[in-house]
């Protein structure tokens, strides 16, 4: 039994490798631990030029989004500031936020609507400083995304794109992921104080990133069956081989015992 467990232990570490060993057109790649290159430059939504390492000196909470995103942008933002509306630490003394627009078409103007609207809906005073939103060039954006692991393609004027938050230690590494759109308080202060002490921790929901793929159509996330199926048929198969092997070895060994009682 213990060898049929570790068999089934390495076939889903194997599938799952596999699945990462080339990036995916849209989705996530973790990269824990990951160093962001904090030299690139952004414009924030006052016009101004600023380094990353101008505005991550405190955990960071990172969203990458568009501003003209029909689908899953709004949402993951208005979740994410009313979560920190709720989680028991101060902005700009524990954490801060930076949302980061990956459509190079879009300008700072976009940016600061955004940032006024967001600022506005929050409960308690969250500080001008204490959020950026900001845009950038292609460059720039595309060695953001690549360095936390964010995929995403243009279709038409628009974009397929992941959902998630990037929470970065001060010195701008990757520290925890919080995948999808919708998000919990106690996650999020977990993550933050995680941040504050450099940790990088592994995503308790990372089973729904290899599950759930996204729908550009729906816009949503919803389950892969095909490589779900292919994993399952792929484990049964795998199961049903060391059960044959076992059942061989114990017929062997019960047929020896019976020829030595014999020859006695």
């Amino acid at each position: 039994m213990k060898k049929l467990t570790l068999f089934v232990v390495m076939v889903v570490a194997f599938v799952q490798i596999s699945y990462s060993e080339k990036p995916p057109e849209v989705g996530i790649v973790e990269k824990l631990g990951n160093q962001i290159p904090l030299e690139l430059e952004f414009t924030s939504s006052d016009g101004t030029k600023k380094k990353l390492s101008d505005v991550i000196n405190k955990p960071t909470i990172l969203s990458l989004v568009y501003y003209n995103c029909p689908g899953i942008c709004s949402p993951l933002l208005t979740n994410m500031s009313e979560v920190m509306d709720k989680v028991k630490l101060e902005p700009g003394k524990h954490f801060k936020a930076l949302t980061i627009s990956f459509d190079h078409r879009e300008g700072a103007d976009k940016a600061k609507r955004w940032k006024e609207n967001y600022l506005a809906s929050m409960k308690r005073p969250f500080g001008e400083e204490n959020w950026e939103f900001m845009v950038g060039d292609s460059i720039s954006i595309r060695k953001l995304t690549d360095a936390v692991g964010f995929y995403f393609k243009p279709e038409g004027n628009d974009y397929v794109h992941p959902g998630s938050l990037f929470i970065l230690t001060p010195d701008g590494k990757v520290s925890r992921y919080l995948l999808g759109i919708e998000y919990n308080p106690f996650d999020l202060q977990m993550s933050i104080s995680e941040a504050a002490k450099g940790k990088s921790m592994p995503t308790v929901t990372k089973i729904l990133q290899y599950c759930f793929s996204y729908d550009p159509e729906g816009k949503k996330y919803v389950l892969n069956v095909t490589k779900v199926a292919g994993t399952v048929i792929f484990l049964a198969a795998g199961i049903f081989f060391i059960t044959l092997v076992l059942m061989g070895k114990s017929k062997r060994k019960k047929k020896n015992m019976e020829d030595s009682n014999n020859e006695q």
